[in-house]
């Protein structure tokens, strides 16, 4: 019982955040900045930032796309795995395609969200199998 206790209080306290979904006005404004003031996709254990910008706004009805443009050009489409999420249902959708366009840009298509609802972009940065540091990108999909 008294493992229980703080299990519980740890749980509750964690159910408290209220995460921060971009809107549909937001969409095609980066959602990131290579400041590291205003930085918004923040990998911290690599020290990297990120900028995301929507080419074609998500949607339950169609594909979406999206661009990722890092501060560091040594970023690779080999170093860079993105997953979409749906955590209240445990589940993701179908595999993206990246297209690396080079200095650390690339293009994110075939973004296909299965149902609308609460979603994440979950940005991953890799060294060959393993993922050293990650972004999740919440937002709610019409």
């Amino acid at each position: 019982m008294k493992k229980l206790v703080p299990l519980i209080l740890l749980f509750s306290l964690s159910a408290c955040a209220q995460p921060h979904y971009i809107s549909a006005n937001d969409l095609r404004e980066p959602q990131g900045s290579q400041s590291e003031d205003t930085c918004s996709l923040k990998f911290t254990k690599a020290g990297i930032c990120a900028e995301m910008q929507w080419l074609k706004a998500p949607s339950s009805s169609d594909y979406s796309e999206f661009t990722l443009k890092f501060n560091s050009p040594q970023i690779t489409a080999a170093n860079l795995s993105v997953v979409l999420w749906m955590p209240s249902m445990g589940h993701g959708s179908a595999p993206v395609k990246i297209e690396d366009l080079g200095q650390g840009q690339f293009r994110v298509y075939n973004v296909y969200f299965v149902m609308p609802g609460e979603w994440e972009v979950r940005v991953n940065l890799k060294n060959q199998s393993a993922t050293v540091d990650q972004v999740f990108v919440p937002l709610m999909v019409p």
